[in-house]
């Protein structure tokens, strides 16, 4: 692939990932939610995590994640509570008004995505999915530790 075609491409990738992201935002922004606190209850809806884990993850710096735990353990959508065996760390847990906020955000976050990826045919979606798969492998190779 040319430089020029290459950059251009990613580029469009990238302006189009990032017009979805304010879209859904502004969405959830209108119900009382946003698309950083989803995100960060998400994480933890699989189980406990610590601070840390949802720092690494999302690659922001662990005083903006106490910032958003503090925000939303105010909120009662988490819960800290202790690590066996480490006085100091603490794991946090999805609470019951947490998962219901999720539950909310669910339909609002898929009327988007319907109404945009939508767009695409099922066979286009499947060729879509299967280019980002390609692209996420080789990013892999570049930072396996992402994961």
């Amino acid at each position: 692939m040319e430089p020029h075609n290459l950059i251009s491409v990613s580029k469009q990738f990238a302006w189009v990932y990032l017009r979805l992201q304010r879209l859904i935002d502004r969405n959830l922004s209108r119900h009382g939610a946003s698309l950083a606190k989803i995100r960060l209850l998400a994480f933890l809806e699989d189980g406990p995590k610590r601070s840390t884990d949802i720092a690494s993850f999302f690659g922001q710096a662990p005083r903006t994640v106490t910032q958003a735990i503090d925000a939303l353990e105010s909120a009662g959508h988490l819960r800290r509570m202790p690590v066996p065996g480490d006085r100091r760390a603490k794991l946090l847990e999805l609470t019951a008004d947490g998962r219901a906020m999720l539950g909310r955000a669910q339909p609002l976050y898929e009327a988007i995505l319907s109404r945009t990826m939508g767009a695409l045919s099922e066979d286009e979606l499947n060729e879509f999915a299967a280019m980002l798969t390609k692209v996420e492998a080789a990013v892999d190779l570049i930072e396996p530790a992402s994961k």
